[in-house]
């Protein structure tokens, strides 16, 4: 997950002396700082199962969707993804937008075996070696 965010050229440092301010999640927090006024707090689940059996205590209404517009209220972005809960308050669209996108990305792929077949409709061009 911080692999991601630091791929993303987000900058995320941990806050270790932070509380999350969600107090009803049950996963292993972690806080994180983004930016100068971003702050992200993350609930680590076993599983998905249990992320989602333990989101039934939030109360939505508090939260927006990542391409969701904030109101006036500036509610903080929900974010879930397979065993992950993020929450992001930030103000800044793009930032949000960034955030959601490094931390909804699914699991990390293996590399194509040589050879691999392509996808119909796409084109690789053949590297030729020099004699």
């Amino acid at each position: 997950m911080l692999y991601r965010l630091e791929r993303a050229g987000l900058a995320p440092h941990v806050d270790s002396t932070a509380k999350p301010e969600e107090t009803s999640l049950g996963g292993r927090p972690m806080v994180l700082k983004i930016g100068l006024t971003a702050r992200l707090e993350v609930f680590v689940y076993p599983d998905s199962a249990a992320r989602i059996a333990d989101e039934k205590k939030l109360d939505r209404s508090k939260f927006v969707a990542p391409g969701a517009e904030q109101t006036f209220q500036r509610e903080r972005t929900l974010i879930e993804n397979g065993n992950v809960v993020g929450l992001l308050t930030s103000v800044n669209n793009h930032q949000r937008e960034r955030v959601a996108d490094a931390l909804m990305a699914g699991a990390p792929q293996p590399p194509s075996p040589p050879g691999a077949k392509t996808l119909p409709g796409t084109r690789v061009t053949p590297v030729r070696e020099r004699p």
